[in-house]
């Protein structure tokens, strides 16, 4: 039957042709719509992650200069100890090495800091390829209505 209706050139064969063809264009699309939002999900997991590794290694920079802070304090006081017990040699060795320790704790923290307020958790990439495939997808959508 289906080749008498290609033979006679009835109408209704091209008609379901058409429908077949916009129906396989549509299941193309949402298929391509599907893989692009997983791959999508994936850059975004990726990139997250990345900036949370940056993060974690900020905040154990910053952890790092606290403690170096808390021994640097705890020299301070020890020569202050030695100054009111001890002769002026004492404490101002100690107050030298207390001083040096706050530097190198302020410098580390800094830099724990610097590196905490560069990170940044929008994923931009993701975003940006995001409006990229949306536009794609409205205008595949528009070609198969056409």
């Amino acid at each position: 039957m289906e080749d008498q209706r290609r033979n006679n050139r009835d109408p209704g064969y091209a008609n379901e042709t058409r429908s077949e063809g916009a129906g396989t264009l549509v299941s193309g699309v949402i298929e391509d719509l599907q893989s692009l939002v997983r791959s999508e999900v994936k850059l975004a997991k990726t990139e997250i992650r990345e900036d949370l590794t940056q993060m974690g290694k900020g905040a154990g920079m910053m952890a790092a200069g606290a403690l170096v802070g808390l021994v640097g304090f705890i020299f301070l006081m020890l020569g202050v100890t030695y100054l009111l017990n001890k002769s002026l040699e004492m404490w101002i060795s100690a107050g030298i090495v207390g001083v040096v320790l706050l530097i190198i704790a302020a410098v580390v923290a800094m830099s724990g800091k610097s590196t905490l307020s560069a990170a940044n958790l929008k994923p931009q990439q993701t975003i940006d390829s995001m409006k990229e495939n949306q536009e794609w997808a409205s205008r595949q959508m528009q070609s198969v209505k056409r």
